[in-house]
């Protein structure tokens, strides 16, 4: 089942492309790091007090992992590139999580990004006992070494935390993140920046007119193109140097490049400079886009827009690491819950801690 992504079908590199336009990279490390967030704790997954000890327990086991702060950012990812997956790293290690009493524990130590281009859906058909034929969905991930393809295991798969974003029927398990669009923004923008690039020279130099006089035709017995072409390399080679030297009959005209084109190449760049910033951020005046500012009203308006973008990929990116990371640690020390008389208690909720806002009536007070 092929990714039915039309970025990733121009061209496969696109998310290392994109991430080189400042203003692209500005605007995704921006939502990247509000998604991600610094901080974050185990909540009980209900009430009762052996819930509360539950996930005390399983926030000691996260403290373990080695640059979760980044992991968790590479995660957060799933909302351009439609998909992420870390593989969970781990180790046994004796601990006295609980009761103080040493017990043999699984301890996972690293989330180990891996390319989401790595893992794709394949259809296996098969057929039941009575005939009846069947069709399920397996998921390959590329080998390295053997360099190919090869089938992952539903247990195996568990070893995977997965964030996939919009996961839509007609994407086939791909999703769809925001990559698609950017694409479109970016291409534009990259033809704008050649274009203008390339008219520098003109805007900045202006234009250099020599008039070739018809009448030295027959004096000099050379035809008008010829004379042309030697003005033309004459005056060519001393524009190089800064310097004119012509006689009294050449006729030599500078014209100004104007800033005609120079502003219609930068209203098109801030244009799509614009969207991209409300494509990716929700909004723009709270980061500062938008020339000539706006309304502090429209300001706030705008700002309580992305944190709603913002909370949805919170949000998410907690339900992926409750339900592959939590869930794992859970299944791995099952034996030692149920020592510890937690084998009810409900699995514990990761959970990213909000950012403080500053109130400024508080602060005042």
């Amino acid at each position: 089942l092929y990714n039915p992504d039309y970025s990733l079908s121009r061209d496969p590199e696109i998310w290392e492309k994109v991430m080189r336009d400042a203003t692209i990279a500005q605007a995704i490390d921006t939502r990247l790091h509000m998604v991600a967030g610094r901080d974050w704790h185990c909540e009980p997954g209900a009430l009762e007090k052996v819930d509360k000890s539950a996930a005390s327990i399983c926030d000691e086991l996260l403290r373990h992992l080695k640059d979760f702060t980044e992991a968790r950012l590479q995660l957060a990812t799933a909302c351009f590139r439609a998909r992420s997956y870390s593989f969970i790293e781990g180790r046994e290690e004796v601990r006295t999580f609980g009761d103080g009493k040493a017990r043999k524990w699984w301890v996972p130590t690293r989330l180990r990004d891996v390319d989401p281009r790595r893992i794709n859906y394949v259809a296996d058909h098969y057929y039941d006992d009575d005939g009846t034929k069947r069709v399920r969905i397996k998921q390959q991930l590329w080998s390295v070494l053997r360099e190919d393809y090869e089938d992952i295991s539903a247990e195996n798969m568990t070893r995977f935390v997965k964030m996939v974003y919009r996961n839509e029927e007609a994407q086939l398990g791909y999703g769809r993140g925001l990559l698609g669009s950017i694409y479109f923004l970016w291409w534009m923008k990259s033809v704008v920046w050649k274009e203008g690039l390339q008219g520098l020279e003109r805007w900045s130099q202006g234009i250099l007119i020599g008039k070739v006089d018809a009448n030295r035709e027959g004096s000099t017995g050379r035809t008008s193109e010829a004379i042309r072409d030697e003005l033309f390399e004459a005056l060519r080679d001393m524009r190089s140097h800064n310097v004119i030297v012509m006689g009294n009959d050449d006729d030599i005209e500078v014209r100004d490049g104007g800033g005609a084109g120079h502003q219609m190449v930068m209203s098109f760049i801030e244009y799509m400079d614009t969207k991209l910033l409300s494509l990716i951020l929700g909004s723009v005046l709270p980061f500062g886009g938008a020339e000539g500012g706006g309304s502090y009203a429209r300001a706030e308006i705008e700002a309580e827009t992305t944190n709603s973008l913002i909370q949805f990929d919170r949000d998410k990116l907690d339900e992926a690491l409750t339900d592959d990371l939590i869930g794992m640690a859970w299944k791995a020390n099952y034996s030692n819950f149920s020592d510890l008389g937690m084998a009810g208690s409900a699995p514990p909720i990761f959970r990213t801690d909000l950012a403080e806002r500053d109130d400024p009536i508080e602060a005042t007070n």
